[in-house]
């Protein structure tokens, strides 16, 4: 692999790292924002406005 290569590769890999860490951290910080599970995996961020819940 050539210098160029590495660096489009370490590149992306920040890009998406940051782009998991803006989403799901901003998430952990807010009590309405749940994560959506789909099986054994994370499918995506669910917000629940209070508003929309149901009453106990």
């Amino acid at each position: 692999m050539d210098f160029y290569t590495r660096l489009l590769l370490g590149l992306t890999a920040l890009a998406v790292l940051g782009y998991l860490s803006f989403v799901y951290g901003s998430c952990a910080g807010d009590p309405d924002c749940h994560l959506r599970v789909c099986g054994h995996r994370f499918c995506g961020v669910v917000y629940n406005h209070p508003e929309n819940s149901p009453v106990p």
